[in-house]
């Protein structure tokens, strides 16, 4: 709301300094259409009328822009520019908290940690549990510490998003995605399908939209 209410004092002082007595300025439904205006970048001259395009369940290209250029892209609309794993994306994007690509990120990072760590413990447990010289052993060896690594890499970024450092959010997001695959990786060099696929697959793409969002977000 501070972002907006700077946006509309500029507007206010641009319209005063051009000195202009009245612009009629229409609503944007039922948004102030002068900060849609100020986010393009176009000049209002007095007695000027601006023709906004409409907004009804379908997102004009212009009107996408100028929420970009405000600042103001929804978590829907960051989804939208993902390569993958979209559908997973939507649903992250609908959880409660989640209002902004900043929000997306760190939710996405949320739930693929929460992941991460039940499958730490739940490998953990099947190496103890594994007969010596089982061929399983090595793989389950393996896959427990791929998801400590895992763990610890999304650690990192859950602390690099709280310090505000978000510099190299997409090279550590890079490391957590291939430490998100490799387990399985294994278990398919084998022929084998590992016991836990679902929710390697889930975690997985719990991942990839972090990557995702921290690849084609600005400004996070």
């Amino acid at each position: 709301m501070a972002r907006l209410s700077i946006t509309a004092i500029a507007v206010a002082f641009f319209l005063v300094a051009a000195g202009a007595t009245e612009a009629r300025v229409p609503q944007h439904n039922g948004a102030n259409t002068a900060m849609y205006i100020f986010s393009q970048g176009r000049k209002v001259s007095a007695g000027t009328t601006v023709s906004v395009p409409q907004h009804k369940g379908v997102n004009t290209d212009e009107y996408i822009l100028a929420r970009k250029l405000a600042g103001t892209v929804t978590p829907t609309q960051a989804c939208d520019q993902l390569d993958g794993n979209k559908k997973v994306c939507y649903t992250i994007a609908k959880l409660a908290g989640v209002t902004t690509p900043r929000t997306l990120l760190e939710t996405a990072v949320r739930v693929a940690l929460g992941r991460a760590r039940a499958l730490k413990a739940t490998f953990d447990t099947a190496k103890a549990t594994a007969k010596t010289g089982n061929p399983m052993a090595s793989i389950l060896g393996s896959c427990d510490k791929n998801y400590d690594d895992l763990v610890g890499a999304l650690e990192e970024v859950t602390r690099s998003l709280q310090k505000g450092n978000t510099g190299d959010l997409v090279s550590k997001m890079t490391a957590a995605s291939t430490y998100a695959t490799d387990c399985d990786n294994w278990y398919s060099e084998r022929s084998l399908t590992s016991p836990y696929e679902a929710v390697q697959r889930h975690t997985a793409q719990a991942v990839s939209v972090a990557l995702g969002v921290a690849a084609t977000s600005k400004n996070l």
